[in-house]
C-alpha cells in the first residue's frame, strides 16, 4: 500500500520568476504578476536577483513550498 506523506496539500506544480530577499524571507515576484512567500530548505543565495523556475506545492495560496530550484 502506497502512502501519501503530503495527504492534504496540493500537487507539486512549477512557477517562474525573479527570487529576491525581502527581510529575512525568500519571495518569486512570479512572471504573471503574483507574489510568493517560499519555505525553501536550502538557501538558494547563487540564485537571488535571477529569473528561476520553482518546483513546489501550495501551502496557501500567497505560501509555497520549495522542493527545487533552477534557472530559467
Amino acid at each position: 500500500m502506497m502512502t501519501n506523506d503530503r495527504a492534504g496539500t496540493s500537487p507539486s506544480l512549477v512557477k517562474s520568476g525573479r527570487l529576491v530577499r525581502r527581510g529575512g524571507a525568500f519571495i518569486l515576484e512570479g512572471d504573471d504578476g503574483k507574489v510568493l512567500e517560499l519555505r525553501l530548505m536550502r538557501v538558494p543565495v547563487d540564485h537571488v536577483g535571477k529569473s528561476v523556475a520553482v518546483t513546489g506545492h501550495l501551502l496557501t495560496p500567497e505560501v509555497m513550498e520549495v522542493e527545487g530550484v533552477r534557472t530559467a
